[in-house]
């Protein structure tokens, strides 16, 4: 279940568990994201859990949705989500989709 909440000026959206399905790029849009959290663990059917954007669905899904900063969720919490951050950095700067990797503990700061 993901959901958009306004704090304040700034709308925040958070994916929760997803994949990329058609018409989401259309129903996020309109809401003109500050930030969205993002999974990049992927869809592996292996790991028996359900299945979530990769990194470069969520690169590209944060670019198509207009998102001024995308932060990236769902990777190194558990032993089976492998997911590398390095990967999505990649896949960011590949479609020019703005980003931030939070290390654990840290807080962040956005203004317009």
């Amino acid at each position: 279940m993901g959901f958009v909440v306004e704090l304040g000026p700034y709308r925040v959206y958070h994916s929760g568990d997803t994949l990329w399905y058609d018409g989401m790029v259309d129903i996020l849009r309109p809401f003109t994201i500050d930030v969205a959290f993002l999974p990049i663990n992927g869809n592996k059917p292996e790991r028996r859990v359900a299945g979530n954007l990769n990194s470069d669905e969520a690169a590209r899904l944060g670019r198509e949705i207009g998102a001024k900063l995308v932060i990236p969720h769902h990777y190194d919490l558990f032993e089976f989500n492998t997911a590398d951050p390095a990967d999505f950095v990649s896949a960011c700067e590949q479609y020019g989709t703005p980003y931030h990797v939070m290390k654990l503990g840290e807080h962040i700061r956005i203004s317009r």
